[in-house]
């Protein structure tokens, strides 16, 4: 991976308690055990920049440092800025939008029509391009949201509790999937998670 490190040491003072979070990832993928209402959500939500911690340092090394937040600097990038795809629990595809058009929202970035079809391939989906998120699987929309993902080009991919509302058998299913779609990734990969299994 050559040199890169994701530095994160935050803390917010939340409703129930005070979240006070701190690691250094220098290899490609780190998961976060804990039960549910632990901070697990809040802690990717303040590195995609989604929630501002209180006080605290989030930055990324790929050879050179780009900080994300720094309280005491007053550096604080929009989630825009930031070069994070986070994968949400309900996976947060657009509703009246196809399987491409989802896709290309992410490859828009890139301003490159080969994008969409890349990921359509490379992630399974042929066939499907045209459907709306209603008419397909809970595995396929998953691999919907990481095409579209991964079409953005990140550097950081957030998962929060992706396998959460669904049967055993399901998750063992997408577990493999995700983790075949990963597989290539030479970025970073945090995945939050309340069920040891899935570490």
């Amino acid at each position: 991976m050559g040199n890169k490190l994701l530095k994160v040491n935050i803390q917010k003072k939340l409703k129930e308690f005070d979240l006070d979070v701190g690691f250094e990832l220098k290899k490609k993928h780190l998961g976060i055990l804990g039960p549910s209402g632990c901070g697990k959500s809040m802690t990717l939500k303040s590195i995609a920049g989604i929630e501002t911690p209180d006080e605290g340092i989030v930055s990324l090394t790929i050879n050179e440092k780009t900080v994300y937040f720094d309280s005491d600097k007053k550096i604080n990038l929009k989630p825009q800025k930031r070069n994070v795809g986070y994968l949400f629990q309900n996976y947060a595809l657009f509703p009246n939008m196809t399987v491409e058009e989802n896709i290309a929202i992410g490859a828009s970035k890139n301003k490159d029509g080969k994008k969409v079809s890349e990921m359509i391939k490379r992630f399974h989906l042929e066939g499907l391009e045209k459907r709306y998120p209603r008419q397909l699987s809970g595995g396929q929309q998953q691999r919907v949201a990481l095409a579209r993902i991964m079409a953005y080009g990140p550097d950081v991919i957030l998962l929060d509790e992706p396998f959460s509302a669904m049967d055993t058998f399901l998750k063992e299913q997408l577990r493999i999937e995700l983790s075949n779609s990963l597989k290539d990734f030479d970025g970073f990969t945090i995945m939050v998670t309340h069920d040891r299994e899935y570490l």
